[in-house]
């Protein structure tokens, strides 16, 4: 890059996402949050409500903002989830044709995992946007 002044651009802010299952993240998870995961385990549905609990005190703004740099990332890649699960299901009958014939494809099974590990890291993005909208966080706007 150039060593002139620093552009803003709005996409660099850094997001984290604690994804548990594929309807259950926590957006902006704390430090407690994420310390269980180490040492011991919760129920889906101690997970559930601790995450809920954290969400209530994120501000509803920064979640909105989230949401739209998870969308806005999705729609600059160059396929989507359903192409992604097409191609995948194309990938794997073709490396099932050349295994059952006896031959060892190593690019063709990287290749595969490659879009496996695209396609969880889109449905990752899809779930941030569910979560800011199907949760409830602290409404801020009244501070604006």
């Amino acid at each position: 890059g150039s060593s002139g002044g620093r552009v803003f651009e709005p996409n660099s802010n850094h997001y984290e996402v604690l994804v548990l299952s594929p309807t259950l993240a926590a957006l902006s998870p704390t430090k407690e949050l994420v310390a269980p995961l180490g040492n011991w385990k919760h129920t889906m549905e101690e997970w559930e409500q601790l995450i809920a609990n954290h969400h209530t005190t994120l501000r509803a703004s920064h979640v909105s903002e989230m949401r739209e740099s998870a969308l806005a990332l999705l729609e600059s890649l160059p396929t989507t989830i359903e192409e992604d699960e097409k191609i995948i299901q194309f990938e794997k009958s073709g490396l099932e044709r050349v295994t059952k014939a006896g031959r060892i494809h190593t690019s063709k099974a990287d290749s595969v995992q490659a879009i496996e590990y695209r396609l969880a890291f889109k449905k990752a993005l899809k779930l941030v946007a569910d979560v800011a909208e199907r949760e409830r966080f602290y409404d801020d706007s009244e501070e604006l």
